[in-house]
């Protein structure tokens, strides 16, 4: 049985427990509407965005015809160039994702599966998994527990798509800045326990454990855990502060040493009226990095070696700043979010423990029955911090459509674009992915 397979079983195996547990009568009232603007120390998406009722588990399956561009594997043309091909080809997708809310628990669902052939380049042939779950449970008046595991097999992580997205992906460690077209495994397992103290005051303690695989021995691979608590006090009914301390471990495979990370962040959110909502967080971190570099060797050690370089251990504390920034507006028949996110992530396979940095802007808008018709626009910035390799920046940007031509068969269109330097090296590229194609999928609203 694959990992998700397990994780599955399992959640529903607490919830069919818990639901049997004894729970005092005031638990099991209806969840409020509104429990406050969303917590970013805690993983939260934004209030605005949370279903406020049940969305039926629905399944979909999809057939595409795809032009690709800029797709790039681990490796280098007869000339010494890192290949940039280019292949039309056909995708076919199929998954389920919903959204459930019992009296005391709530479940989410979202896994994708595919299978794609191109007619030109066939090295590129093959499936992708995703699976994002889910579980939160309120136990009793003052505690709740959320469980939420997300992993994935994906070839090419540039236009992968992003979802039904309930867990947010960063906070999910989910590789998004990938420079090559090769084989990603990831996991990322999510536990939190949440004590309400008063009904202002609260207290959340969480960790993660994940890791990422890549199948080229060229690229690294990472393994991780986390460690987090805070505490949050509701200032008002639309507004929340607190403080938050994280706790993070990475573990690279090839090679020796890794790095720990503790980051120490003031957290404020508002709902600003009944449409906008603010979300922030700030900070700094301390990094402590060990590892292996490349040094230049004196003269005198250099002709006794006959070389010219080595290779020492280097430890180096770096510091830092820690930032999250969200604004979401909710429309009547849309939604519109302005995100930017700086702080330390585990890298892409080449770069090691890195800088990063990430602005985001989307747009999803309903206008009827038939159509849905969304836009994200974004850039993605890493810099290593003892690699000395420079500087990887991605922009990219997307739009597409659904139409819907009866009641389960919708039309299907979607452009992507990206642009990828790494600076201080050949790696520069600009790929885009066109398709069209159909969809079913039971139900009167377009996927």
């Amino acid at each position: 049985m694959r990992p998700w397979e397990c994780t599955i079983v399992l959640f529903l195996a607490v919830h069919l427990w818990s639901q049997q547990t004894d729970v005092p009568a005031e638990v099991e009232s209806p969840a409020p509407e509104y429990g406050g603007p969303a917590i970013l120390s805690r993983g939260g998406t934004a209030s605005l965005l949370v279903p406020g009722e049940s969305i039926r588990f629905r399944p979909y399956i999809t057939v595409t015809g795809d032009y690709d561009t800029g797709l790039t594997p681990i490796s280098l043309t007869p000339g010494g160039k890192v290949p940039n091909d280019v292949s039309p080809g056909v995708e076919a997708e199929a998954g389920v994702y919903g959204f459930h809310r019992w009296r005391t628990a709530t479940l989410g669902l979202d896994y994708r599966g595919n299978y794609r052939h191109y007619s030109t380049n066939t090295f590129y042939n093959g499936t992708d998994q995703v699976l994002s779950l889910l579980y939160r449970k309120r136990a009793t008046r003052r505690i709740s527990y959320t469980l939420t595991e997300t992993g994935g097999i994906v070839s090419r992580t540039l236009f992968s798509g992003s979802g039904f997205e309930f867990i947010d992906p960063q906070f999910s460690n989910t590789p998004n800045s990938e420079l090559f077209d090769g084989r990603t495994l990831y996991l990322d397992t999510i536990a939190d326990v949440t004590y309400q103290r008063t009904a202002r005051l609260s207290f959340n303690f969480g960790g993660n454990g994940f890791l990422t695989r890549r199948r080229s021995s060229a690229l690294y691979g990472v393994t991780g855990y986390r460690a987090r608590g805070d505490m949050a006090y509701r200032t008002s009914r639309h507004a929340t502060s607190g403080v938050a301390y994280d706790f993070t471990h990475f573990e690279f495979t090839k090679g020796f040493g890794g790095s720990d990370i503790h980051t120490v962040q003031l957290v404020q959110s508002f709902r600003i009226g009944r449409y906008w909502e603010l979300a922030m967080k700030a900070g700094g971190s301390r990094v402590e990095t060990l590892g292996l570099a490349q040094v230049t060797l004196d003269p005198v050690i250099a002709a006794i070696l006959g070389r010219s370089t080595g290779i020492e251990a280097v430890h180096r504390i770096s510091w830092t700043p820690d930032a999250d920034v969200r604004l979401t507006r909710r429309f009547h028949r849309a939604s519109m979010g302005i995100a930017y996110n700086r702080g330390v992530s585990s890298g892409n396979g080449l770069f090691l423990t890195s800088r990063s940095q990430s602005g985001t802007f989307n747009v999803t808008y309903t206008g009827t029955r038939k159509w849905n018709v969304g836009l994200v626009a974004g850039y993605i910035s890493l810099g290593d911090l003892l690699q000395n390799l420079g500087k990887d920046t991605s922009f990219y940007g997307g739009t597409g459509a659904t139409y819907n031509l009866t009641r389960s068969f919708h039309l299907i269109t979607r452009y992507d674009y990206r642009n990828t330097d790494v600076r201080q090296t050949a790696l520069k590229r600009a790929s885009y992915r066109a398709s069209f194609g159909f969809g079913f999928s039971p139900g009167d609203v377009p996927l």
